[in-house]
């Protein structure tokens, strides 16, 4: 299963410290949780207002490790650090 996440953030936030958190805390997830796969996260290159600031995706086999995932601290802490910048979250998950 491939788990994306799209992050948008509000204007006036420091998108080069909003990534560096996304991507040292996918790091440090792919250390930590030896069942997460391919733990990318990318910048958005083209400013239009319908693209989002941050795209990052892991490989999980299933549902239970994507919530294992999910509610892992280190997800949770990133999140709520971030809630008060983002202005859109999606998500998408496929086999």
């Amino acid at each position: 299963m491939k788990h994306y996440v799209l992050l948008k953030l509000k204007p006036g936030t420091d998108l080069d410290a909003a990534y560096t958190k996304v991507a040292t805390t996918y790091q440090k997830l792919d250390e930590t949780l030896p069942f997460l796969h391919n733990p990318q996260v990318f910048r958005n290159v083209v400013q239009r207002d319908s693209n989002f600031d941050i795209m990052a995706t892991i490989e999980v086999a299933n549902e239970e490790e994507l919530h294992a995932y999910l509610t892992h601290p280190l997800h949770m802490q990133m999140a709520a650090d971030m809630k008060d910048d983002l202005c859109g979250r999606t998500s998408f998950d496929h086999d």
